[in-house]
């Protein structure tokens, strides 16, 4: 087997997202109700020459409580200062992924500056069914509040509820980044909900990262080693077309929910942001040529994150997917990174197969807690689109629909 390393006016929120859509002429992912089978089965189509992601202007947003809207120049450095730039938290990344919302959402990052310090929040805000104001979500993966204290979070709280009825925002949802560990930042009116674990491989220098992993998974690459498999890690990779098909494909195999059917747009989005996301593409191929198994992947700093992979039949059969996961982690490893966050299982579950094969590639390293948080900042308006006053189960519960 053989690893390679290549380079190479005031306006509202429904008249923002229906203006962008029609601009953008996008694809939009399938109703979330509708069944895997009815997805499209055509070949993935991406445009040869990648496009950078047009981003609504926001409305003008009210600077209230000491919350105030970063201009995007300014987002990544300010996460910087802060200890918190990721791919996760950075603006481009905000970019892409809200091009996965029903409607088109709007990056921002809150800034508020306290008494005790400074903390920021990114955020994504998407328009409510009736274009009467927002809810605000963290995007695709991980976010959360960062701050370089936990002091920094004290009466962030009341500032950005007061901040958010100002400006139309009814609650928000956010998914903590479990490096970041940010679940401390959160304020007391949120509900903070546990929910499961998430992997990070430590690839620190002079760790053993093969004869680490468990026993299942040293077999597995070894198989794919006497299958002749080579393994080519790409950065910034330019096409995306073979890796997203067979993606694709593995979805439609696993009978996957139409949201990872991603939109066309979505991969173009990717590919324009590389440089700014540090995508990586992890390419496994047998001798025939064929590609048996792919990872896509974030490097930002220390760490390495899994995004996307695929695996073919023959690849299912031979190990594949395995030893690219390994090539990645080695990849990292090289350049002095301290992590590879793999990510959790399906649903969170930390008893399924996938958690179970994503920690068995580093058996000893005790997994991250990850949390979920629900914010409720406008009671009257959320009970009269909620039709309750609950925020168990999905949140909020107008989007449960894909809305």
């Amino acid at each position: 087997m053989r690893t390679l390393a290549t380079g190479t006016p005031v306006v509202t929120p429904r008249s923002i997202a229906r203006s962008l859509r029609i601009g953008l002429r996008l694809r939009e992912a399938p109703p979330l109700g509708e069944s895997a089978s009815t997805v499209s089965t055509s070949p993935l189509s991406v445009a040869t020459t990648a496009v950078r992601p047009l981003t609504p202007a926001p409305a003008p947003l009210s600077a209230v409580g000491g919350v105030r809207v970063v201009p995007a120049e300014e987002w990544d450095a300010l996460l910087r200062d802060l200890g918190g730039l990721d791919t996760y938290t950075q603006v481009a990344y905000h970019r892409v992924s809200a091009l996965l919302e029903p409607t088109l959402a709007v990056p921002v990052l809150l800034h508020y500056a306290g008494g005790r310090g400074d903390l920021v929040l990114p955020l994504l805000l998407r328009p409510l069914p009736d274009g009467s104001g927002w809810d605000a979500t963290s995007p695709y993966g991980y976010g959360g509040p960062v701050a370089l204290s936990g002091h920094a979070a004290e009466g962030f709280g009341a500032a950005f509820d007061t901040w958010a009825r100002t400006n139309g925002v009814v609650a928000t949802f956010l998914r903590l980044h479990p490096l970041l560990g940010n679940a401390r930042l959160v304020p007391p009116t949120a509900e903070l909900v546990p929910l499961g674990h998430t992997v990070a491989w430590d690839v620190t220098a002079g760790r053993d990262l093969f004869g680490l992993m468990h026993a299942h998974h040293r077999r597995a690459a070894r198989r794919a080693d006497r299958a002749g498999l080579e393994v080519r890690v790409v950065t910034r990779p330019t096409d995306l077309d073979e890796f997203g098909e067979l993606y694709r494909l593995t979805m439609l195999r696993r009978g996957a929910d139409p949201f990872y059917f991603f939109p066309a747009a979505y991969w173009e989005a990717l590919r324009a942001e590389g440089e700014e996301l540090g995508l990586l593409l992890v390419e496994g191929r047998l001798p025939d040529g064929a590609l048996a198994a792919g990872l896509l992947c974030f490097s930002q700093g220390p760490w390495l994150h899994y995004h996307l992979g695929a695996t073919s039949d023959a690849g299912r059969t031979s190990g594949a997917s395995t030893r690219c996961f390994q090539a990645a982690a080695e990849w990292a490893q090289s350049r002095g990174m301290s992590g590879f966050h793999l990510g959790g299982g399906l649903g969170s579950d930390s008893t399924s197969t996938l958690f179970v094969f994503k920690h068995r590639f580093d058996p000893g390293t005790q997994p991250q807690p990850f949390h979920i948080a629900k914010l409720v900042h406008d009671r009257g308006r959320y009970e009269r689109l909620a039709g309750t006053d609950s925020t168990a189960g999905f949140f909020p519960p107008w989007r449960a629909s894909g809305h």
